[in-house]
């Protein structure tokens, strides 16, 4: 009979040990890096302050649509001097880290460029 019990023992033993047992999903550790520069385009509902960062002799973002009534606010990143020219407005050279804005309080499609980098691409503002 202390032989039944013995084996009774071990077999609530052992049953109890494969409840205690972990298992761990393994970890997925790889990084998907993707580059995405510049931005191509990029929208604004209501009237702020927005910013275009110039670096990569690039106007970043391409694109803004934003309503009137926006101010928009140049930073050169880059070591090489630029200007913000459009039709009706004009910076004046930015030097690396210098800022320019400007205010737009008419509706229509902007173009500028920089004047010191005219193959520099061109970049717009919309404003509704």
């Amino acid at each position: 009979m202390s032989k039944i019990w013995f084996l009774c023992l071990i077999l609530i033993i052992a049953a109890m040990s494969g409840c205690t047992d972990k298992k761990t999903e393994p970890v997925n550790t790889t990084l998907n890096h993707t580059q995405v520069s510049p931005t191509p385009a990029f929208t604004v509902p209501e009237p702020s302050t927005v910013y275009v960062e110039i670096k990569g002799s690039l106007f970043d973002p391409l694109e803004l649509r934003v309503i009137r009534g926006t101010t928009v606010r140049w930073t050169n990143m880059d070591s090489a001097q630029h200007t913000v020219n459009g039709d009706d407005f004009r910076s004046p050279v930015l030097n690396k880290r210098d800022v320019w804005s400007y205010t737009f309080n008419k509706t229509g499609t902007f173009e500028y460029s920089c004047s010191v980098h005219p193959s520099m691409p061109h970049a717009r503002i919309i404003i509704t």
